[in-house]
């Protein structure tokens, strides 16, 4: 305006511009922020992300049962992730527990091409069930047989694929925490992809132990133990996982199962459990699962299409079904209290899928053995219970 009255007071006109007037270019920023699925921080070499999952339980028994029913926080994590250049990658889990804080996970890894080299502590490649994402599992609880299953543990692991092949294959002090000993465990995990919702295959630990296992307790599916080894009793000599697995997925429609048999030595003695379970799911609403993941590939969860408190509002419902089992090696009778030689657990549950971030589940599970024990000073031959589960992740 300034510039117009001086013009006009000197008795020329304005200069004329040639087309619109000119925008001035706001420079793009060096990141960007957002959600997807987490939330993350990307800037042009690296990513940062977030994650975070609570479970919270209510267990509830029969009035005449040996366990007690009980409101359980079931887990409270938070997941810290990254990526630089592509290559270099990094992975933090802490666990929020009553008594502090713990570490769940805690890897760095090198990725080349389709394989990717991690150090630190990490999931052993073995069993479907104990790979597959928490967040998603479609059961509250995972089978009886997960027990037996190795979880983190630190050492070194190498994932990949070739194709239609998927491997794991890693060493571990094979304790689940730091080792007193020189023995490790090896792991190794092999599996085929030869048509699209289709995989199977197997898996195999390996390595010596030597570890005081007495007052260690044994636990239904219900996550309420059955039996403990008697003092005294050592897990001492080999020891040896077998697992074959398999799973299908097909638009609403899933299911896996898992064959497993461990061999070790307690005081000087081989003893065996064998067992395995089949699990099905069906999406009732019509929504589809995916598999998801380079190197391992695992099940994404349900997405509902109609989100709660939307039109409609009714979000995704799915049903769930499991039947697993049990059996106990004769040889065992010196190192535990109870003794049934088979347990089989079947359990039928529902579960809703209010949004991408709110879950509640319902499983009723009921827990047979072949003969009677006794449990909290009762004798039973099985229990029921009936477990709900409100989870909220992002």
């Amino acid at each position: 305006m300034t510039l117009l009255v001086l013009f006009f007071a000197l008795g020329q006109e304005p200069p004329k511009q040639d087309g619109p007037p000119k925008t001035q270019e706001i420079p793009k920023a060096d990141f960007e922020a957002g959600y997807d699925g987490g939330f993350f921080i990307k800037g042009k070499n690296a990513k940062l992300a977030l994650e975070g999952l609570l479970q919270v339980n209510g267990v509830f028994f029969e009035p005449k049962a040996a366990h007690e029913s009980e409101f359980v926080l079931r887990r409270m994590r938070l997941e810290f992730s990254g990526e630089f250049f592509e290559r270099w990658y990094f992975h933090i889990e802490p666990k929020f527990v009553a008594d502090g804080v713990e570490l769940e996970e805690a890897w760095l890894g090198v990725k080349f091409d389709t394989h990717l080299v991690m150090l630190g502590r990490m999931k052993e490649p073995f069993s479907w069930e104990e790979i597959a994402s928490q967040r998603h599992m479609d059961m509250i609880n995972f089978s009886i047989l997960n027990q037996f299953v190795p979880a983190e543990d630190h050492g070194i692991t190498v994932n990949g694929n070739f194709d239609f092949l998927e491997y794991g294959v890693g060493f571990y002090n094979g304790t689940g925490s730091d080792d007193t000993t020189s023995d490790k465990d090896g792991a190794l995990r092999l599996l085929l992809h030869p048509w699209r919702g289709l995989q199977f295959g197997g898996a195999a630990t390996f390595g010596r132990q030597d570890l005081d296992i007495g007052g260690d307790e044994l636990k239904t599916e219900a996550r309420v133990p059955w039996a403990e080894y008697l003092p005294g009793t050592t897990l001492e000599g080999e020891r040896v996982r077998l697992g074959a697995e398999a799973a299908f997925l097909e638009g609403p429609f899933a299911i896996s199962a898992e064959l497993m048999q461990i061999r070790e030595e307690l005081n000087d003695t081989t003893v065996h459990f064998k067992g395995g379970y089949v699990q099905a799911s069906y999406v009732l609403t019509g929504e589809g699962k995916a598999w998801k993941g380079q190197g391992i590939r695992i099940w994404k969860g349900v997405s509902p299409a109609h989100p709660f408190l939307k039109d409609p509002d009714i979000g995704a419902w799915q049903l769930v079904a499991r039947w697993s089992r049990l059996l106990l090696d004769d040889e065992l009778r010196p190192f535990l209290a109870n003794f049934p030689d088979r347990i089989d657990s079947y359990t039928f549950g529902v579960n809703w899928y209010a949004n991408e971030f709110v879950k509640v589940k319902v499983n009723y599970l009921r827990t047979i053995y072949d003969e009677n024990i006794v449990l909290g000073g009762k004798t039973r031959d099985n229990e029921d219970a009936l477990i709900f589960q409100l989870q909220v992740m992002f």
